[in-house]
Parts: C-alpha cells; sequence; structure tokens
C-alpha cells in the first residue's frame, strides 16, 4: 500500500486537477505506507504556524468564519434562552424537559459541528496544499467530509463503550455511588482527551488522503507515537495564551458593546454584538488551532507548503 497526498498539478490548475498524486517523503522511511515516527519540535510547529497565518490570514478567516462562525452564532441567537440557562445548570432532566419542547435544537447542534469539521478540512487543505485556492480547499473537504465525520462516529461509539464496560466493572466491585461517578466521569474525560492528543492530525490526516475512516484513524494514532507530550505541550501553550487574548477581548468589548447601546438607546443589541464577537473570536482560535494540527502533520510525516 502506497501513501498517497493531495497536490496541485500547476499553479492555476482547476478543481478537476486536484487530484491524489504520489508525493514520497524525503525526510521519512516508509513501511507499508506509514510514516516513521521523527521528532516533533515545539518551536518548529509555531514558527511555522505563525508564518503561515501572517500569510495566508486573508483566505483563513473566511473559510473559519464561514464554517465556524456563521452556523455557531445563528445557532446562538435562536436557541431558547431557557434551554441556554439549563445547560448552563446541569439539569439533565430539565434539559429534556425542554428539548422535547424544541426538537430542533439537537440536530441543529450536530449540524454545526458537521459544518465545522467541513471548515477543518478546508484549512487543513489551505495549510497543506501548494498553491490551493479556497474554493479548491472548500471543495477538498465537503469532498472529504463523511469520512471524517464516520470517523467521529466511531471514536464516540469507542468511548460509550469504554464507559459502558468500566460502568459495569464498578459495578462488580460495589463502590459506592459518589465514587463510581467519580472514577466514570474521569474514565471518560481521561480517555476523550487522550484520544484527541493522539489524533489531532485526524483532519489533516483524512483532507490529504484516500484512507477511509478506520485507516485515517490508525495512521493519525501511528503519527503521533511517540510525540504525545510534545503534543500537548504545545496545545497547552497555544490554548493558554490564545485563550487569554480570547477572553480578556471579548470581557472587554462586551462591556463597551453594552454600555454604548444602552448609552444610544438600543440595550437589546448590545448582547448581540458581544455574543457575534465572541463567536468570530472562538472561530479565530480555532482556525488557528487546525493550523497548528496541519503543523504537527507537516513535521511527523506530512507535506510541506510554502516552507
Amino acid at each position: 500500500m502506497e501513501a498517497t497526498m493531495w497536490r496541485r498539478t500547476s499553479p492555476h490548475a482547476s478543481n478537476a486537477s486536484i487530484a491524489f498524486a504520489l508525493m514520497p517523503d524525503d525526510k521519512l522511511c516508509q513501511q507499508g505506507g506509514i510514516c516513521l515516527v521523527k521528532s516533533l519540535s515545539i518551536e518548529d510547529a509555531f514558527q511555522w504556524t505563525q508564518r503561515l497565518v501572517a500569510r495566508e490570514w486573508k483566505l483563513l478567516l473566511p473559510v473559519a468564519f464561514a464554517f465556524m462562525a456563521v452556523p455557531q452564532l445563528a445557532f446562538n441567537l435562536l436557541m431558547p434562552a431557557a434551554i441556554a440557562d439549563s445547560f448552563a445548570k446541569g439539569d439533565p432532566q430539565l434539559i429534556m424537559q425542554l428539548l422535547e419542547k424544541a426538537p430542533w435544537v439537537m440536530p441543529s447542534a450536530i449540524g454545526v459541528q458537521v459544518i465545522a469539521l467541513a471548515g477543518a478540512l478546508s484549512i487543513a487543505a489551505l495549510a497543506l496544499v501548494p498553491r490551493i485556492s479556497v474554493r479548491e480547499a472548500i471543495g477538498l473537504g465537503l469532498q472529504r467530509l463523511f469520512v471524517l465525520v464516520v470517523a467521529m462516529l466511531l471514536l464516540f461509539v469507542a468511548v460509550v463503550v469504554l464507559a459502558f464496560l468500566v460502568a459495569a466493572l464498578l459495578q462488580v466491585l460495589r463502590l459506592n455511588s459518589a465514587g463510581q461517578k467519580v472514577i466514570l466521569a474521569g474514565v471518560i474525560i481521561g480517555s476523550t482527551f487522550v484520544i484527541w492528543m493522539r489524533l489531532i492530525t485526524l483532519a489533516a490526516v483524512v483532507a490529504m488522503s484516500r484512507a477511509g475512516p478506520v485507516a485515517s484513524i490508525r495512521l493519525a494514532w501511528e503519527l503521533s507515537a511517540g510525540a504525545f507530550w510534545r503534543i500537548l505541550g504545545c496545545v497547552l501553550i497555544y490554548s493558554i495564551g490564545a485563550q487569554v487574548v480570547v477572553l480578556a477581548s471579548t470581557f472587554a468589548l462586551g462591556a463597551i458593546f453594552v454600555l454604548t447601546c444602552s448609552a444610544i438607546g438600543a440595550p437589546s443589541l448590545g448582547p448581540v454584538l458581544s455574543i457575534t464577537y465572541a463567536t468570530l473570536a472562538s472561530a479565530a482560535f480555532w482556525a488557528g488551532f487546525h493550523v497548528l494540527a496541519a503543523g504537527f502533520y507537516r513535521q511527523l510525516g506530512g507535506s510541506i507548503r510554502g516552507a
């Protein structure tokens, strides 16, 4: 089995000219199409991400806003306030009662996440495919979206099965109810976090290969082998730094929006502007995150754009 990746066949090729073409990796040996692990440099990952974002932000931000901000903003503005409050309170019984009165909420929430996955694939393509246009990147993302969605569903099922097995084991051990809940929550959160870190290059693998859902999971898992702690360090540094900026600007501008709109006699407009900015800032955060993940893929065995 030979590994295949996307390549633009000419500087001004059309959508039809994007094809799977063999791209041998001079930096890595290959065994059965699986790239051997190489060292992951945190400094290189951030420098490459910074250079790419500085150079291509005019392409990245519109894609992030279209796929990650607009659907989420529409969902946030349309969702009934009572349901949002029930989620904040964490009352499962109240949440189910309210969702029964608004059955469109859950399908819409799933749809928003699926659209965000298409955005992740498009951003991965923009970061990794040389000279690709936004239209071509979106086309590639939509073409490979089904594979990524199925892969995510398989991972969700795996976590659910693990949770059931742990719950059954805890019943056999006859631990008290509070202890069972703590252990079960720890297993679910811990396993989900580890899977997320190990499969952080999944979108890039799906976008850049012919692999199906199961093969994509296996490829992403093997790419990150031996690099877990460096990936975790990169993610923590980026997340903490970026979230500080996002949260600080959201609170500051949110207060300005509310006070200004109240002063001009339109108090209801302030929260809407605050939610809009928070959603746009979140989309920018995730755009940077997906570019960073593409940088991991590049170092661990993928193609290089503009390097």
